[in-house]
């Protein structure tokens, strides 16, 4: 399981990318400009492009990766690769 703050992130456009060993998630965070700068006292959201590259430990299955947001939190769910899962091959003949 991957969690990221995307607060002030519509999560369609979000852009998640996923190999057996890396994510990505990027995106950007447009300011709504409702107060002048000279107003604010703090800030504690940066605006503009954004993008993470995580390593992941150990290898995930990347069709059964799932992602989903609530309250601003981007969940993403990474399944592990199953090392003993084994299959079984035909022999075609020609």
């Amino acid at each position: 399981m991957v969690k990221a703050l995307i607060a002030g992130v519509h999560p369609g456009t979000v852009d998640i990318s996923l190999t057996r060993e890396m994510l990505t998630i990027s995106g950007t965070r447009q300011d709504e400009k409702e107060v002048d700068e000279e107003h604010y006292y703090q800030r504690e959201l940066y605006w503009g492009s954004f993008s993470r590259t995580i390593l992941l430990p150990e290898e995930v299955d990347v069709d059964l990766a799932e992602a989903s947001e609530r309250h601003g939190i981007l969940m993403i769910r990474l399944p592990k690769i199953n090392k003993k899962k084994q299959t079984k091959l035909k022999i075609r003949s020609r």
